[in-house]
């Protein structure tokens, strides 16, 4: 993903719970932020970059759930906590539901 695309896609500070799946089992984080492209965990024990992980969450008021692959981009603590998720193979759909619900907390933020 180019910086161009990142730059387009809207994060907001929310707090989401996810299902983080591996080979190992699955475990339950919140994010910090989220976006249409990718979130960060800031209290979870990270993966290492690079590391594949299957996503399962949903979104306040909505009853339909988002699946998708997420890719460990970052890990600015080693020695701490925390993840960057890029999303991967997300559906165009569930996309757009991603970037709407951000851009509506963007909105009620900045009333």
């Amino acid at each position: 993903m180019s910086d161009f695309e990142r730059r387009r896609s809207v994060r907001v500070n929310v707090s989401l719970p996810v299902e983080v799946r591996d080979e190992r089992g699955f475990s339950f984080h919140s994010t910090r932020d989220i976006s249409a492209t990718g979130c960060f965990f800031d209290r979870a024990i990270p993966h290492a970059v690079g590391a594949r992980v299957a996503l399962s969450f949903g979104l306040p008021g909505d009853s339909r759930t988002i699946r998708c692959e997420g890719e460990v981009v970052n890990v600015p603590d080693k020695k701490g906590y925390g993840m960057g998720i890029r999303f991967l193979n997300i559906s165009p759909a569930d996309a757009q539901r991603l970037d709407a619900f951000a851009r509506q907390l963007l909105e009620g933020e900045n009333r």
